[in-house]
């Protein structure tokens, strides 16, 4: 998910060698840095395909218990979803490890997030596992679960997208006013470096709010085995104006994220990609948005 500095990861120094600064680290770093990678490589077949299918050939509002029933219904579509969903929960997860590493300084801070941060990711790894695989849809549409009146769970579940799509609006608007506001002073804002910088920190904060959608989703996922009406309750929520545009911010950082990620792996493993970074950084931006156009179009054409 998140690379480590941009110095090192995403804007490449150019007169480094063929390969990138992880080939070097030792130990378990050096096999994070390749799982990273390999789990990079695979998630673009595999989000991108269940994007495809819930953001471009559906919508998310769609995607209600009859939806999960009929793709359950076949094994080899629990297999792809088990897959997803472990390579991309512990992509994330260990993305945010570079994010504790690099802002939690103070020794007990970080232990406690690190901490905090494998707990994670094992609890909603046995969470996601157990709703694939013991999903049983005869049972759930009996609506007799005990939990399966407790609408209250989907209503949590919503008011977090609410909060979280509320502070992600009022931040966009923030950061556009100061960055206005600063190219009015002839300042450069953030950083005066290369692009890779730039890149590094969208890949930063696409990573983390991909990592934010995913344990909602998760959990929002897992009321399926509660009973048919809590699910599709929650799934009435991607509908609501409010959200609308989260979903559309979801698949260009989904879209981002992947294309950037290869281009890492063109400065990684190949002797040309940094001597390309201001372009290929270029291409990536154009591509995302280009991507993101369609789904935006059906997503706001059906819902609003």
């Amino acid at each position: 998910m998140n690379e480590r500095k941009g110095g090192q990861v995403s804007s490449a120094a150019e007169s480094r060698a063929l390969g990138g600064a992880g080939i070097a680290v030792p130990g378990s770093e050096r096999l994070i840095w390749y799982f990273m990678r390999i789990s990079g490589t695979l998630l673009i077949v595999l989000a991108g395909g269940h994007l495809f299918i819930t953001h471009y050939l559906n919508l998310p509002s769609q995607t209600t218990f009859s939806f999960v029933a009929a793709r359950w219904a076949n094994p080899y579509w629990r297999t792809f979803d088990w897959l997803l969903l472990m390579l991309a929960l512990w992509h994330g997860v260990l993305g945010l490890r570079y994010s504790i590493q690099d802002y939690l300084r103070a020794p007990a801070a970080r232990t406690l997030g690190l901490g905090l941060m494998w707990a994670l990711g094992i609890v909603f790894l046995a969470l996601g596992t157990m709703t694939i695989f013991t999903f049983d849809a005869a049972a759930v549409e009996a609506n007799t679960g005990p939990l399966s009146d407790a609408l209250w769970i989907a209503e949590a579940i919503g008011l977090s997208l609410y909060i979280f799509a509320v502070v992600t609006y009022v931040s966009i608007v923030l950061l556009v006013v100061w960055v206005i506001r600063t190219l009015l002073r002839g300042e450069i804002p953030v950083y005066s470096g290369g692009p890779g910088q730039y890149a590094w920190a969208l890949h930063r904060a696409t990573g983390i709010g991909i990592l934010f959608f995913l344990l909602v989703h998760i959990v929002d996922i897992s009321l399926v085995g509660l009973g048919r009406e809590i699910y599709d309750v929650s799934v009435e929520y991607y509908a609501r104006p409010v959200l609308v545009p989260m979903e559309i911010l979801l698949v260009g950082a989904v879209i981002y994220h992947s294309l950037n990620g290869i281009r890492v792996m063109t400065i990684d493993f190949t002797g040309w990609g940094h001597r390309t970074e201001k372009v290929s950084f270029a291409v990536v931006l154009i591509l995302s948005i280009l991507l993101t156009l369609p789904s935006a179009w059906l997503i706001f054409r059906a819902e609003l």
